[in-house]
């Protein structure tokens, strides 16, 4: 455009919005700013958010039907330009009032992103100027040349990716130096004097001269240009190489600009030259690049594919160049859309990213710091996708990319990039993503060694607080999580206040050191930020040590109880975690958590001392008579670990000797390793005198002969005497009068010690039938004698277990383990496993229905029609749907099965409701999309075609199997031609009091069934058919149905029975049996009235 433009003053102001009046496509959002040439506004498009640049026309006359051809060509030349973004359209409005440049919107500029955090490190700088060069390498190939390249149209979108926008092709080409008016107008939008236009750009006044006067003529044109202007106003590639070091100067020196106005035209005449912002870049191979861009010869400025070559391992990364240009530029076409398909094509590329970008020496730097790598770029990828992801698998995926970049990548990263999307994730909608990203937060804390200035108290005002409400969370599973980790969260909040007390206490001691008053008075006292860390982190250890559910508190202990100890101290250890952990010896249902009590209080006792050891010896005993063997076999193991630590005093360690002597006879294996193992430590532990006389006593009665070497296990193992058998002892452990039992036991003892002349028979009938019991099964006068040993241990373990019992009532509903459907308001739905289809009739098919047709109508009511039935009948009167085979053309006339494929649509219609379920045949195709569709589906979905075609191929290839086995059975005994039913009787059955409507033999052929109107259903044995017993009696009748039983079937390997009636109620029935058919039991299972089928 002219430059005659900057003089022209509006005759009339409009605001942006209303020239969106005219326009139906695009709706008006927000001014991003107006200036005398351009007001620009933010619209809103059906494909997303719009740039719209709107310039006010004063003249109607004005001609701009060039600016547009060539708009548009340009478009077209910058189509395959991955780092350009042209505008898409340009048009003029109907009313003639203005003329509109319409470009996609990204939100960050360069100058914006170089003052946001977070800010850019070293190797994304060198990123964005790589690809600044590359879109002007790019344009140029292309034959365009931009015109106005600043900091403001480089654009950076949210993952890092360069575009170069606003080509300013239609902007004068040559300003008047004396004149700032046309720089003011078309160039210094954003009013901070920046230049960044080439010094030849600007030429001596006196040339435009000549067309002020031409101006003068009101026929002349005021902005086309003749062609000889148009020739001497052409840009040169070099212009744009001006451009773009100012650009690149001004990135890597923290938004200092190199020029303003008045600078560039100083040094346009040599005047001046910007060594003082220059200096400030640090890395020399880009300082030098700098220098050489802005040369004042436009002849000494290299070509943008010549810079980029020259730099290519100095500047430049080879990293850039060989995998991250072609891999990121993937990402920037329009196929990948979502955030979802990002991460998974990332996961997916995963040890070919790590390969490439930490198998090369990337960048070293000339003060010796440590080499940086690009995984910060990908990082960058990564954490643009994290907010707008929406499904769970995605984000588990991104988590999972997350923890694994996370020992690859430095401090700052992790703490300014990372944890903050952790944090957003842990307020996610989804469980499994509420826990696996605080599983993630910790270990990518843990890997932090040193804690940055501006991060001292990112725990207590950050971190905690923001995961704080996940102690009370409504989700199990984040909860575990929760407890999981709080010990190595709180390990790591004391890490980090070790690291910044040690860096105050450095700075203090260091002279030279002016930040100490910055540092050290904002982080206060030690002691006082320890006290405020140890209440946040109680405050959470105390939630969850009271939460509803057991394997929370189990796992809190089985995860770093010890570490918590050593967080906490001495003192609170005490009276924090032990007093919350003793209460779960409260519970009598759930033994996993009393055994985790065990497994964990060695370590609680062993920080806290010899002193805790009067508080735990109840405990501990109470562990020894446990009702559940497992509980008991860790209390033996903590009271050896405690006793190898000295924790347990000298009374207390022969006390519990005692108790554990009787178990050398138990008959559990672990228990009696356990306390070999108890006992060869405390022998181990005491002298030789209290070996021989305070512990030997208590061993004498279970040894066959005395030992020295206690010591040792397998010395002590070696003259064990045989345990109580198993079956004797489990039966007198049940027996309800366990007391009067051990009372009897005793007196016969005696007798046979001689103390009693006579012991008599007991009086009580139950406990003489169980001293029948037991020795019926073996029991001898030495197992008598081993049992009276454990008699304490014993009548303990059966009170627990009545106690566990009795609870166990009281809480019925919640210990099934039971999943209740119908509370949680699930759907039922249902899946057809059988397509019906329409096979061709070979000759054994003709030969069932010839067989079949001789039967008599009555037969086939009662036994079933051998016929299968056809497609025709399966499908619903009325239908005119097709059944298409699998691979086919649609009008095939094959009779292939109907396969399922495992289609990527998300609508699967072969699951329905049950409650609206209507008689219809779903046709699907087997064509199988492309891969980069079947990406788009969520995963559980899939997984659910996935879980039917499994299903139905199982159920057919047992269908075809039974099919196989009774074609097999009918083909083994042809029967002679000629043949024909005799009718001979086999037996009579006249249990049925009615007509029996239906007859049904079970797949082992053991059983049959038979239902008849007289309302009952009987099971029979088969093998009393063969003549082997004189009555024919059935082994089972149920008559709970109601209504004339008309129809019954077999199900699942005969394990249940259907059965239905005429008023309309369909049972299911359970038939138990130990041995079929000996002793089989029936009973209803499930039961639906007409009005719920």
């Amino acid at each position: 455009m002219g430059n005659q433009l900057a003089g022209i003053a509006p005759s009339q102001i409009l605001s942006v919005e209303s020239y969106f009046s005219d326009i139906h496509d695009f709706e008006y959002d927000k001014s991003l700013g107006s200036t005398r040439f351009f007001k620009v506004a933010r619209a809103k498009h059906r494909e997303g958010l719009v740039v719209v640049k709107v310039f006010a026309i004063q003249d109607p006359t004005l001609p701009l039907t060039s600016y547009k051809q060539e708009l548009e060509e340009l478009k077209i030349r910058l189509h395959s330009a991955q780092n350009c973004l042209p505008f898409q359209k340009a048009a003029e409005k109907a009313s003639e009032k203005a003329a509109m440049l319409f470009r996609q919107y990204v939100r960050d500029n360069l100058y914006d992103r170089i003052s946001t955090r977070p800010f850019l490190n070293n190797i994304e700088k060198r990123w964005v100027a790589f690809q600044i060069l590359t879109a002007v390498d790019q344009a140029h190939k292309s034959g365009v040349r931009h015109g106005d390249i600043k900091t403001e149209n480089v654009m950076v979108t949210s993952w890092n990716w360069v575009l170069l926008t606003d080509f300013a092709s239609f902007k004068p080409t040559y300003l008047p130096e004396d004149n700032p008016a046309d720089f003011n107008y078309f160039f210094d939008t954003s009013r901070r004097r920046t230049c960044y236009i080439a010094p030849e750009r600007f030429v001596d006044g006196g040339l435009f001269a000549t067309e002020l006067e031409y101006m003068r003529d009101p026929s002349t044109p005021l902005v086309d240009l003749n062609s000889n202007q148009r020739t001497r106003g052409e840009l040169k590639r070099a212009m744009d190489i001006f451009s773009a070091g100012c650009v690149i100067a001004e990135l890597f020196t923290e938004g200092v600009p190199l020029f303003d106005l008045s600078q560039l035209l100083a040094y346009r005449n040599g005047q001046f030259f910007p060594e003082q912002v220059l200096s400030k870049i640090e890395d020399r191979s880009i300082r030098e690049l700098v220098t050489q861009m802005i040369h004042r010869e436009p002849d000494k400025r290299l070509e943008a594919e010549d810079y980029l070559k020259q730099q290519r391992g100095n500047a430049f990364p080879e990293i850039f160049y060989t995998f991250l240009q072609p891999y990121m530029a993937q990402f920037a076409k329009e196929t990948f859309l979502s955030a979802d398909e990002r991460i998974l094509v990332i996961r997916k590329d995963l040890d070919n990213i790590i390969h490439n970008l930490c198998g090369h020496d990337l960048l070293e730097k000339a003060d010796g710091e440590p080499k940086e790598n690009g995984l910060v770029i990908l990082v960058s990828v990564i954490t643009s996708c994290l907010q707008t992801l929406k499904y769970c698998d995605s984000k588990l995926a991104a988590l999972e990319l997350i923890l694994h970049l996370a020992p690859r990548l430095s401090v700052e990263i992790l703490l300014d990039r990372i944890t903050p999307y952790l944090l957003h994730f842990s307020n996610d909608s989804v469980p499994r993503v509420r826990a696996e990203a605080l599983r993630t937060l910790t270990k990518v804390l843990a890997l932090v060694k040193e804690v940055p200035r501006n991060d001292v108290n990112i725990y207590p005002e950050y971190i905690l607080p923001g995961i704080a409400h996940l102690a009370q969370d409504d989700a199990t599973i984040v909860r575990l999580a929760y407890a999981e980790n709080i010990a190595l969260l709180a390990e790591t909040a004391l890490r980090f206040l070790e690291l910044v007390q040690l860096k105050n206490l450095n700075m203090e001691n260091d002279p030279n050191s002016e930040e100490i008053d910055e540092v050290t008075h904002p982080n206060g006292n030690y002691d006082t930020e320890l006290q405020a860390l140890h209440e946040m982190v109680q405050q959470k250890v105390v939630t969850l040590l009271s939460d509803p559910e057991n394997i929370v508190k189990q796992t809190l202990m089985e995860n770093g109880i010890t570490r918590l100890c050593v967080f906490f101290g001495r003192q609170k250890a005490n009276d924090v975690l032990l007093s919350h952990m003793i209460t779960f010896l409260n519970d009598k249902n759930d033994w996993h958590l009393r055994g985790a009590f065990f497994d964990s209080i060695v370590g609680v006792a062993a920080y806290v001392g010899w002193q805790s050891s009067s508080i735990l010896k109840p405990l501990l005993q109470q562990g020894l008579s446990d009702a559940e063997e497992f509980v008991i076999v860790k209390a033996l193991n903590a009271l050896t670990c405690m006793c190898q630590l000295g924790l347990l005093q000298k009374p207390h360690v022969y006390e519990f000797a005692s108790d554990i002597a009787p178990f050398l006879c138990h008959p559990n294996l672990w228990i009696r390793y356990g306390a070999v193992g108890f006992i060869t430590v405390v022998a181990h532990q005491i002298s030789t005198a209290d070996v021989y006389c305070k512990l030997m006593p208590y061993l004498d009665p279970y040894i066959t002969q005395p030992i020295i070497q206690i010591e040792r296990k397998l010395v002590l193992l070696s003259v064990l005497k045989e345990p109580v058998s198993r079956s004797i002892f489990d039966y007198a452990l049940r027996s309800k009068d366990i007391t009067s039992l051990f009372r009897h036991l005793h007196m016969r003892q005696k007798k046979r010690n001689g103390s009693l002349p006579d012991c008599p028979p007991p009086e009580d009938p139950a406990i003489a039938q169980l001293l029948k019991k037991l020795l019926s099964q073996g029991m001898t006068e030495e197992e008598e004698d081993k049992l009276l040993a454990l008699k304490d241990f014993m009548m303990k373990s059966n009170k627990a277990k009545a106690n566990i019992v009795d609870q166990s009532h009281l809480h019925d509903s919640s210990q099934k383990g039971v999943i209740d459907l119908a509370a949680l308001g699930i759907t039922g739905r249902q899946v057809d496993l059988v397509k019906t289809k329409q096979e061709p009739d070979d000759k054994r098919a003709r030969k069932h229905v010839k067989q079949d047709s001789n039967v008599n109508e009555e037969w086939k009511s009662m036994f079933g029609s051998l016929e299968p039935p056809s497609m025709q009948q399966a499908l619903p009167k009325g239908s005119d749907q097709e059944v298409v085979p699998a691979g086919k053309p649609p009008r095939s006339e094959s009779s292939a099965a109907v396969c399922v494929p495992l289609s990527t649509s998300p609508q699967i219609p072969e699951v329905t409701n049950v409650q609206n379920r209507k008689p219809t045949i779903q046709v699907l195709s087997s064509t199988i999309l492309p891969s980069t569709y079947q990406i788009r589906i969520t995963t559980c979905k899939t997984e659910l075609q996935q879980l039917i075609q499994q299903k139905r191929e199982q159920c057919n290839a047992e269908r075809i199997a039974k099919q196989m086995m009774e074609n097999a059975e009918w083909e083994s005994k042809p029967p002679p031609p000629g043949w024909r039913p005799k009718g001979l009787l086999v037996a009579h059955l006249h249990e049925h009091k009615s007509a029996v409507n239906r007859i049904r033999v079970s797949d082992e052929h053991s059983l049959f069934a038979t239902c008849s109107n007289d309302g009952t259903v009987k099971i029979w044995n088969s093998q009393k058919m063969e003549g082997k017993t004189t009555t024919t009696r059935s082994i089972l009748t149920y008559s709970r149905v109601g209504g004339r039983v008309k129809t019954l079937t077999f199900c699942q390997g005969s394990h249940y029975l259907a059965v239905a009636s005429d008023n309309g109620a369909v049972q299911l029935l359970a038939i138990e049996a130990s041995k079929l058919p000996k002793s089989p039991k029936i009973h209803p299972l499930q039961s639906r009235s007409e009005g719920q089928l």
